[in-house]
Parts: structure tokens; C-alpha cells; sequence
């Protein structure tokens, strides 16, 4: 049943969404939309209850669920594979749809909506037409589905056992709230390409273009920020390999959106307030929208390697596809508004706040550039010379990490800025208490820890910044009508400080070493005395844990290998990991071979200052959380 529903209701969807495109009338308008919503929202509740009641009939049930899966990652195989994700990725596309609608929306004009619903049918039509998480399994795999179909009414195998989803996603909570977050992001870089789009194709609905872009980017800014933050976290928590950022090329595709939004948000304030950057703003929402359809179609082709990707059938081809239609469609209405983009002021002053506004883009847009181009070029070199290559960690950080330093400098000069030129000489004075504790700060470090140039000027910024931006937060506390946009930029420059003082002390400071040892020993490591007890071998309906019991002083923590069952994957390594303000202790055990063990030792300094810093970045939204304000 839950097969020949979803695709007969997949097929409603469609033709809601064509009709949807087509229709001028602006009460059909408005009910077309809610019944797509309604639609959506349904095959996300049946494809749920399908994956609950095991209904192995339905091949991407088989594939990616079994009866063993424990309920919240049952609930979050719907948006394990490429099915599923893109089914999550139409249902997140028609409520911002219905919001758009209900705020946005140009008065006595469809062509908004029709953009919108144009959007949502190329996307919809990839699971009617190609690839739906609905299809029945007419041909069984030893576990699984090896084949199925779209056609409705068929005769379809069950499936005794479901193969269950990847490994790697049900090994952590995280995994059922970190991909929404991100699909939500990504989802929501349409509601500004769209509000540009629309407004310009006629030139005299242009004047409020650039209030709904800023007003719209806010949101999916925020999703992305917490996805890309819990995403760290999984990878931190789950992996083993001690880290949380690889410079992997789907970390990068959720970055470049991430900081073509950031530049935007700052650039939009000046067209704003001076009529300047027209055109570049304009050129930014496009690659905020045009970014996340590159970000799917390397997350799901299949054509770079990452521990994050997955591919099914002819994805690629079609995002590529859409991405050329997008362009094209964004380039034509750009093309049209030449004069109207001709009429934007240029910048006089650069030591003012236009000027650092400027400068700041230029260093968001570069290190956008510079991750796209180390993502990309792989798959360049290799259909040029027919080999692999990859780009390494080095690349990012010699290149994107002055970037982060000339970026603080710039959040430091600016707190005060008025259109006006900076008056240094009355800065430095006004500051000379908290530029001094800075730097006693900063020597301290340099005293006590490794020695590093890069650390100290990091660290003293980060510290000087933290300092004056508290300062002059506690000033405009008193002052009862300033505008909400400035306490989510303060909020935003405090927590992207207190970050970047976190992950300079990560970069610099933290070490490893291997241990091995046998069960009831002691080893030393920074300082700490810790103890190793026997292993645990505890069997799940879907894995059998071996737990390696570790203890300090204070508490025992477990370091695990996760073996599933119908998979042919290794097993995962989970650490225990002993936190502090200051450093982490992460332990993996990686081989275990009856009371003998082999530990990958980690002192990993700043990861709690670094958490703190991206969440204090987040909250950075809530003071836009009145009427009108988003």
C-alpha cells in the first residue's frame, strides 16, 4: 500500500506544482500551494510509517532500515541515501514556499511564486520521474532490494531482512538532527535567489529587492551555522580520528555557502544605507543559491571521495542540469537590469564603513574561492591526467587562516566605525586598558605553551575583540532603541572570537601518540595518570559493542568498537573522551586483541572553547526574532 500511494501522491505533487507554475489566478495561488505543502508533508509521514512497520516491499526501506534499527534512527533513515534526502530536500522547498507566500510575496505578481514552484518542480520531478523513495522492490539482494520500480501496481517482493542504514549513521544522535539542519540551510539559500530574481525582472520592482534578500538569508545563515556545527560534532564524537573539520569536499560544499551568506548579510547593509554594491550583491545571492546546487551535486554524484557522500543513478547529470538552467536563468535577469546595476555608487572611502564592508567581503568571498577551487580541482586533475589526487589539509590552512586573522582585524576596527574615517590615534587611547590585558594575555600564552607567531597575534586579537565587543554591548545595553540587526552582528563577532581563539589553540597545541597496553594497566599522558580495565563485549539486535573501560582521577569513560550486523564495513571506533575547559583527552582504541590493546592518545586543546564560540554564533539570531525582523 505504501508503495502505490507514495508514487500516485508523488505524481499529485507534480501536477500540483505544474499547474501551480502555470495558473495566474491569486486564489489558486494560494491554495495550490497549501495543497503541495499538505502533499509533501504527507509522503514524509508515510515514508516514516513505512520504515516503522518494516515494510520491506518498498526498496529504499529494505536498503537503508531494518527490523533491528533502533526507532530514532529508523526515523532518520528517511534522509540516509539519495531517495530519502531528496524527499526531505521537496518537503523543505514547499514550507519556505508557504512562508515565502504568506510574507514575501509581490503584490499583484505571480512571478515569484512561479520561480519558486519552478524550482520545487525540478527537484520533485527527480523523484517522480527517476529515483523515488517509494519504488517497490521487484528483485531481492541476499539483504535487501536489488532492483525496483516506479510504476504503480506491480507485483513486489518483500524483503525478510532489511539491509539497515550506514554504519556511520546510527552511531550518534547527532545523525537525526545534523542533515535537517543542513537541508534546511541549503534549502533556504532559495528564498533570497528567488526574491532577487523576481523583483529585478521588472525594473520597477526593484526598490525592495535587497530588504527581502537580507530579511530571507537569515534563516538558512542560522540552519547552516548549526548544521555545519553539529556536523563537527558528529565527526568529533563518531569518526575516532579525533578531529572535527577535514577540509573533506562535503564539509567544503556546506562551507562556501556559509561564507557567500556572510559576505552578503554585510554587503546588503551598505547598498542599504549608501545605494552601493548593487550589482555585487545581486552577483552574491545568485552564488549563495547556485553554491548549494553545486553542494548537492557533489554530496550526491559520487564523483569526489568523502565519508559523507553517497550516489544513486543519474543524479549527477541531472543537477548539472539544473545548475546550467539556474545560471542561465539568473544571468538573463542580471542582463536585464544593467542600467539599474550601472546606477550603484562607488566607494570613497575606504577607511570608513563602507570601505571595511568591502574589504570584508573580499576576504569571505576569497576564502569561499579558495575552498571551492580545492574542492573542485581533484576532479579536474583526474579527467585530465586519468589519476587521484587529493588536497590537503595544508592547503586550506596555509591559505583560509590569515584570512580568519585579517578577518578579526577587521570585527576589532569596526565596532566603533562610523561613515566617517577611523580616528586611530582616539582609538588606541580610548582601548589602551583592554589592547595591554590583550597582550598580557597573549604573552602568557606564549610563555606557557608552544611557541608560535601565528598563536600569539591570534590569540591577542581574539582576546581584544572579545573584550571590546562586551564592552560596548554593555554600553548600548542602556540605550533602548537600537536597532536589533547590530546585536546579532555583536553577538555573531563575540562568538566568531571566542572560536577562533579555540580552534588557534587546537591547531597549534594539540598531540598524539599510541599506546599499547594490556587490560588492568596504567600509563601516563599530559601530566594524568589513567587506568585500563577489561574489555566489555555487549550484544545489540543491531551491533555488538566492545567496550574498553578507561578511568582517571575523576570518572570512567568507555572507548568502543561498533560492529553492525549486515554490514561489511569495519567496525567504527567511538572515543572516550575526558573534557576540560582548557583540553580534551581523546582516547581511541583501535585494535583489541583479547586483553591486549592499541590506543591512539590525543590532547586536543580548545574544543570546548571552540563549541562555546559556534554557539554563541548561532544565538546570534534571536534578537531578529520579532515581526518584521525576518
Amino acid at each position: 500500500m505504501i508503495y502505490n500511494l507514495g508514487i500516485l501522491i508523488s505524481w499529485l505533487s507534480f501536477s500540483v506544482l505544474i499547474y501551480l507554475f502555470f495558473t495566474e489566478s491569486k486564489y489558486r495561488v494560494h491554495l495550490l500551494v497549501r495543497i503541495n505543502l499538505f502533499l509533501q508533508i504527507f509522503l514524509f509521514c508515510l515514508l516514516e510509517i513505512g520504515l516503522f512497520l518494516n515494510d520491506f516491499s518498498v526498496s529504499y526501506i529494505a536498503n537503508y532500515s531494518a527490523v533491528s534499527t533502533p526507532p530514532l534512527y529508523k526515523f532518520a533513515s528517511l534522509w540516509g541515501s539519495l531517495d530519502g534526502s531528496i524527499l526531505l530536500w521537496n518537503l523543505c522547498l514547499s514550507i519556505f514556499m508557504f512562508f515565502y507566500l504568506k510574507y514575501y510575496k509581490i503584490e499583484n505578481s505571480n512571478l515569484d511564486i512561479k520561480i519558486f514552484s519552478f524550482i520545487t518542480i525540478f527537484f520533485v520531478g527527480y523523484t517522480v520521474f527517476s529515483s523515488s523513495p517509494f519504488a517497490g522492490c521487484i528483485e531481492l539482494a541476499i539483504v535487501g532490494c536489488n532492483k525496483s520500480t516506479l510504476i504503480p501496481f506491480q507485483n513486489t517482493l518483500m524483503s525478510d531482512l532489511g539491509r539497515g542504514p550506514n554504519p556511520l549513521l546510527q552511531n550518534h544522535p547527532l545523525m537525526a538532527i545534523h542533515p535537517p539542519m543542513l537541508y534546511i540551510g541549503y534549502v533556504g539559500m532559495t528564498l533570497p535567489f528567488v526574491a532577487a530574481t523576481s523583483r529585478l525582472f521588472k525594473r520597477d520592482q526593484s526598490d525592495d529587492w535587497i530588504e527581502v534578500a537580507e530579511r530571507t538569508t537569515y534563516v538558512p545563515w542560522l540552519f547552516l551555522t548549526i548544521g555545519i556545527t553539529l556536523g563537527a560534532a558528529w565527526s568529533y564524537e563518531v569518526l575516532g580520528w579525533g578531529g572535527y573539520w577535514a577540509w573533506d569536499p562535503v564539509e567544503n560544499v556546506s562551507f562556501i555557502p556559509w561564507l557567500l551568506a556572510t559576505a552578503f548579510l554585510h554587503s546588503s547593509k551598505i547598498q542599504k544605507s549608501s545605494n552601493t554594491l548593487l550589482n555585487w550583491n545581486y552577483i552574491l545571492v545568485g552564488l549563495m543559491f547556485l553554491s548549494t546546487i553545486f553542494g548537492t551535486f557533489v554530496t550526491r554524484s559520487g564523483v569526489l571521495i568523502s565519508v559523507h557522500a553517497f550516489s544513486n543513478g543519474n543524479i549527477g547529470t541531472y543537477l548539472l542540469f539544473g545548475l546550467t538552467i539556474f545560471s542561465l536563468l539568473f544571468i538573463f535577469i542580471g542582463s536585464k537590469n544593467i542600467e539599474y546595476f550601472s546606477g550603484s555608487k562607488k566607494i570613497t572611502n575606504w577607511f570608513g564603513k563602507s570601505g571595511f564592508f568591502v574589504l570584508n567581503n573580499i576576504i569571505l568571498f576569497s576564502s569561499a574561492l579558495i575552498v571551492f577551487i580545492g574542492t573542485i580541482f581533484p576532479l579536474f586533475y583526474e579527467t585530465i591526467y586519468d589519476r587521484q589526487i587529493t588536497i590537503g589539509r595544508a592547503y586550506y590552512d596555509i591559505l583560509v587562516g590569515p584570512m580568519l586573522l585579517v578577518l578579526l582585524g577587521l570585527m576589532i576596527f569596526s565596532i566603533k566605525l562610523s561613515v566617517k574615517n577611523i580616528n586611530l590615534n582616539s582609538w588606541f587611547t580610548e582601548n589602551s586598558n583592554l589592547l595591554n590585558l590583550s597582550l598580557v594575555i597573549a604573552i602568557f600564552f606564549l610563555i606557557n605553551l608552544n611557541n608560535s607567531y601565528f598563536l600569539v597575534v591570534t590569540v591577542a586579537a581574539s582576546v581584544i575583540l572579545i573584550l571590546l565587543t562586551i564592552k560596548n554591548m554593555v554600553k548600548r545595553i542602556r540605550i533602548t532603541n537600537t536597532n536589533k540587526t547590530y546585536w546579532t552582528g555583536q553577538i555573531a563577532h563575540l562568538g566568531i572570537a571566542v572560536f577562533a581563539l579555540g580552534i588557534i589553540l587546537n591547531v597549534t597545541q594539540s598531540y598524539s601518540t599510541e599506546k599499547e597496553i594490556n587490560s588492568f594497566q596504567e600509563f601516563e599522558f599530559n601530566n594524568t595518570s589513567f587506568f585500563v580495565y577489561d574489555s566489555i563485549e555487549e550484544n545489540k539486535p543491531e551491533k555488538t559493542i566492545i567496550k574498553l573501560p578507561i578511568s582517571n582521577e575523576i570518572t570512567t569513560k568507555y572507548t568502543s568498537l561498533n560492529i553492525f550486523r549486515n554490514s561489511s564495513q569495519q567496525a567504527i571506533s567511538s572515543p572516550a573522551v575526558f573534557r576540560s575547559i582548557i583540553n580534551d583527552i581523546y582516547i581511541t582504541v583501535k585494535f583489541i586483541n583479547e586483553d591486549s590493546y592499541k590506543l591512539i592518545v590525543r590532547n586536543n586543546y580548545g574544543v570546548l572553547i571552540m563549541w562555546i564560540g559556534l554557539l554563541i554564533t548561532s544565538l546570534s539570531f534571536f534578537p531578529r526574532l520579532r515581526k518584521n525582523e525576518v
